[in-house]
């Protein structure tokens, strides 16, 4: 349970900090910066738990 929930933080993190990377440095794709950072946060994240998964096992 830890290692899930400390995953759903990593993945808020991820989410915020793509967000104001393409806010901050590309702003012709302001409109569509939420949907990006979820998809790439939501995205990331999933395969950060994956690999930590895989790594301390059950």
């Amino acid at each position: 349970m830890t290692r899930l929930l400390l995953n759903l933080i990593l993945m808020g993190i991820i989410t915020i900090g793509i967000y104001w990377l393409i806010v901050t440095f590309i702003p012709a794709f302001s409109g569509y910066s939420i949907p990006i950072a979820l998809l790439l946060g939501i995205t990331i994240g999933f395969f950060i738990y994956i690999q930590i998964d895989n790594r301390i096992g059950p």
